[in-house]
């Protein structure tokens, strides 16, 4: 099993400051395309409807599709379960708040799906791993400040 944690500022000095609601905003527009906000991502759509805030997801990461099933608890946090693919397990985007201050933290528990192996070992897994979610936490920070900074038509 891997594990890991990761939070960093929503505001960082010198960053365009921006509200829950923002962040909010980013996550949910990222689980419904996750494309523009995980450059580990090339490929994502949604294949199921169960109700307004549950769904499920096909995306392509690094060359494997994986179906994940998005649960949407507003607005606080978005939980992805993976239900198919060679690495399984659950992966949350949450919005923390202390002291006033707003945080993004991303966790993950993953497992290689039973039977499938993979061409690394899993403390190689582990590392790629951690260093593509804090990439994906930094670049979703960046993207919805791209779109806050987008004139409203």
């Amino acid at each position: 099993m891997i594990y890991s944690e990761l939070e960093l500022p929503a505001n960082p000095p010198g960053a365009t400051p921006l509200d829950r609601d923002r962040i909010w905003q980013g996550l949910e527009q990222k689980a419904l395309d996750a494309v523009p906000y995980v450059e580990a991502i090339t490929g994502c759509r949604e294949i199921a409807r169960h109700s307004d805030t549950v769904f499920d997801r096909e995306i392509e990461l690094g060359g494997a599709r994986y179906v994940e099933r998005v649960w949407l608890d507003a607005p606080h946090r978005v939980v992805f379960t993976r239900l198919d693919g060679p690495v399984l397990g659950t992966i949350t985007n949450e919005i923390t708040e202390d002291d006033g201050e707003l945080g993004l933290r991303f966790r993950f528990a993953l497992a290689t799906r039973p039977g499938d192996e993979l061409p690394i070992t899993e403390e190689e897994l582990s590392r790629q791993m951690v260093a593509a979610y804090r990439a994906a936490v930094e670049t979703t920070l960046a993207a919805v400040r791209a779109r806050t900074a987008e004139p409203v038509r």
